[in-house]
């Protein structure tokens, strides 16, 4: 089961793994990836970029310098040269093409639009692995998911947002099927209203069981965490109840 539908349907949650399982192994990374698969994540979520010469790349900072052993904005490197950086523990830093490669027909991913620029670029790879149903852009910038929905406008998308705002009617009128709000957002009354919307409501980012179990008692869809084996684990305890 990878479509995307299906698995935010799944109960108690479904577990997203931020960035693959970054608690354990560097963040955006095929490995950190890989482990998310091995431990039984329902989907991955990463970040895109566009390079110098407008491959999409994943990596989540504007600039290099927190998560390689490179320096400055990674739009002003070439894909060639982004290849030659170090993203942690002798990682390089992937290409879209490559998760998407990794992925398919295993997990659902979240695909983090962190530029607008980003947007056509990715869907047209996605399109071309045959992976649309797999896959659900999602992005703080609304322009961003309204690219994709020109462009392609059963292509599954999302609205992320930290800060209070108009945003489950918003998403609702871009005609986004979900929602991922930070967790201290996600009020019993904002996760009914996005529900009584038919939005999904995928919170981030949590890593400890005692505020899972609180927004898995609000009914919340999906969890993002750094650390998906922790949010298996109580998903099963739940589970037995």
């Amino acid at each position: 089961m990878t479509d995307i539908p299906e698995l935010l349907s799944i109960r108690p949650f479904a577990v997203v793994a931020h960035r693959g399982a970054s608690g354990y192994e560097p963040e955006n990374t095929l490995r950190a990836l890989k482990r998310a698969i091995e431990v039984g994540a329902d989907m991955v979520e990463v970040d895109v970029r566009l390079s110098k010469d407008g491959v999409p790349v994943i990596m989540h900072d504007e600039t290099l310098d927190r998560t390689t052993d490179g320096s400055g904005r990674v739009s002003d490197y070439t894909v060639e040269q982004l290849r030659m950086l170090d993203a942690g523990l002798g990682e390089k830093i992937p290409l879209l093409s490559e998760v998407l490669d990794l992925v398919k027909g295993k997990v659902g991913l979240l695909l983090e639009l962190k530029e607008v620029e980003a947007s056509r670029p990715s869907l047209k790879i996605v399109e071309e692995k045959d992976m649309v149903n797999q896959v659900m852009f999602i992005s703080f910038h609304r322009e961003a998911l309204e690219s994709i929905a020109r462009a392609r406008v059963d292509a599954f998308r999302g609205l992320i947002y930290a800060r209070p705002g108009d945003h489950l009617v918003a998403a609702k009128r871009m005609r986004c099927i979900a929602v991922a709000p930070y967790y201290r957002l996600a009020t019993a009354r904002a996760i009914g209203f996005a529900h009584r919307l038919r939005l999904k409501v995928n919170v981030w980012t949590i890593d400890d069981l005692k505020t899972a179990r609180i927004m898995a008692e609000r009914g919340v869809d999906a969890i993002t965490t750094n650390k998906p084996d922790l949010m298996i684990s109580l998903r099963e305890e739940l589970s037995k109840r």
